[in-house]
């Protein structure tokens, strides 16, 4: 792309801009309508550089999603990409004072479009002004002053104007694709609880082996968790330039944080806490490499998890059935048995041998999404070793569970197996109290890395 950081002068801005007069009157001699013209405000002397190309294209989004939202009938199109800042024109068939109203409401709609100019011209040629419309005149990047004035009179140093300016696209999209984590991992934690039937766990025919919790306990939880989500995606965001296994150390806290909140909103009920740790980490991960500008794909994403936690098994460090306090590290001190930290520190291995490609390989074959995810929590409770069973019974009845699954996956192909063989076997569950939830954990995390994906 040759215009990309190319430096332009004044005389190149006076040129474009008597090009982009005569496209305007071009435009509106043949469409006979409104036109919106749009550019970026850029301070400095290069105006196209990755960040602004991306902030363009955001903008333009948002002008076509305005127009159609409001049933406004795009006649023409286009966009000059030139050095001296891209620019995109509209013609439309429609008021241009209704249409001037929309493109304020979308500069003032967030912080990225402080630094949309979009005109909106009538058929005539004449320009439609804030002030035409009694609305104010937009303020300075930089104080609270009236921007054409500090402007003119350039009362602010270019370099700061740049730098805001670079603060305010990157802000906005950090912060967006943020939201797009959240909302993965409230999707995914959403979508785990309603899949049905699933052995001995919550979901929407009843509450399995648990006494203390129901569908509504997990979207309470859910819904308190989803600001935590996003600020430890921002926390990968902010910390990309440091070794993954800092990163995780950076978001220790906003875990603990996030665990409090998930308790006031379920009365004390532990709904979430795995998945506060799993979820927390794949959205640090994808920030992480969101903002290193590598692909926020699956295999990544668990790379960059088990960098993150390639030291956390050092926790059993020094753990002995004589010294060992929680069930955890007694579970360890037993059997080896590492849970949902092992899980981590392998890059979710389950997820990815057992838990991603059934459901992948189910939808794909055009099985519902509640099937496929029924299926693929049957293949992660046939495979994983599942703490939470065994804390409710014993090392051999994991393995008596696992054997009558694999039994059937290997009898009828684990696409065969019916509802009404998983409902028994939630019958079954709940009559031995069993609930392998950190299966629903491995599920929920299959899940998240799904919607990421896709």
């Amino acid at each position: 792309m040759s215009d990309l950081n190319v430096k332009v002068t004044l005389n190149d801005m006076l040129d474009a801009r008597e090009k982009r007069v005569n496209v305007q009157r071009e435009i509106i001699e043949k469409y006979k309508g409104t036109l919106i013209s749009f550019m970026l405000n850029i301070p400095g002397n290069i105006k196209v550089f990755p960040l602004s190309l991306k902030a363009h294209d955001e903008a333009v989004k948002m002008i076509t999603k305005a127009l159609h939202r409001h049933g406004i009938h795009i006649n023409y199109q286009t966009s000059n990409k030139v050095k001296t800042g891209y620019e995109s024109f509209f013609a439309v068939k429609e008021n241009p004072v209704i249409v001037k109203r929309l493109m304020i409401d979308i500069e003032n709609s967030c912080e990225l479009g402080r630094i949309f100019d979009i005109d909106v011209i009538d058929d005539k040629g004449n320009k439609i002004s804030r002030s035409d419309l009694n609305i104010a005149e937009r303020c300075c990047l930089l104080c609270d002053d009236m921007g054409h004035a500090c402007s003119r009179s350039r009362k602010h140093p270019v370099e700061e104007l740049q730098k805001k300016v670079i603060e305010i696209i990157e802000n906005y999209f950090d912060n967006q694709f943020a939201d797009n984590c959240a909302a993965c991992a409230a999707r995914a934690l959403l979508y785990e609880v309603c899949i049905t039937p699933k052995p001995g766990l919550v979901d929407r025919n009843n509450n399995g082996s648990h006494k203390d919790m129901d569908v509504y306990t997990f979207i309470d939880s859910t819904s308190a968790l989803i600001p935590y989500f996003r600020d430890i995606a921002l926390s990968g965001i902010k910390f990309h330039t440091e070794k993954p296994k800092a990163v995780f150390e950076r978001i220790r806290y906003l875990g603990m944080l996030a665990e409090d909140s998930m308790f006031e909103a379920t009365n004390n009920v532990n709904t979430h806490k795995g998945l506060i740790f799993s979820l927390g980490i794949i959205c640090a991960a994808s920030g992480y490499l969101y903002k290193n500008e590598e692909a926020v794909i699956t295999d990544n994403i668990l790379k960059i998890s088990k960098e993150m936690t390639v030291e956390i098994n050092d926790d059993f460090k020094g753990i002995t059935k004589e010294n060992a306090r929680t069930f955890g590290e007694k579970l360890y001190a037993d059997c080896g048995i590492t849970g949902i930290r092992g899980e981590a520190a392998s890059g979710f291995a389950s997820v990815k041998n057992h838990g991603l490609p059934v459901l992948k390989a189910l939808i794909e074959k055009g099985h519902s999404f509640n099937h496929a995810g029924t299926l693929a929590l049957l293949n992660l409770i046939a495979n994983v070793k599942d703490t939470n069973i065994i804390a409710r019974s014993n090392i051999e009845e994991l393995k008596k569970v696992q054997l009558q699954i694999n039994n059937l996956i290997n009898e009828r192909g684990i696409e065969n197996i019916s509802i009404d063989e998983i409902v028994d076997l939630d019958n079954q569950f709940i009559e031995r109290n069993l609930s392998p939830g950190g299966c629903a954990d491995l599920l929920a995390v299959t899940l998240m890395l799904y919607f990421m994906g896709n």
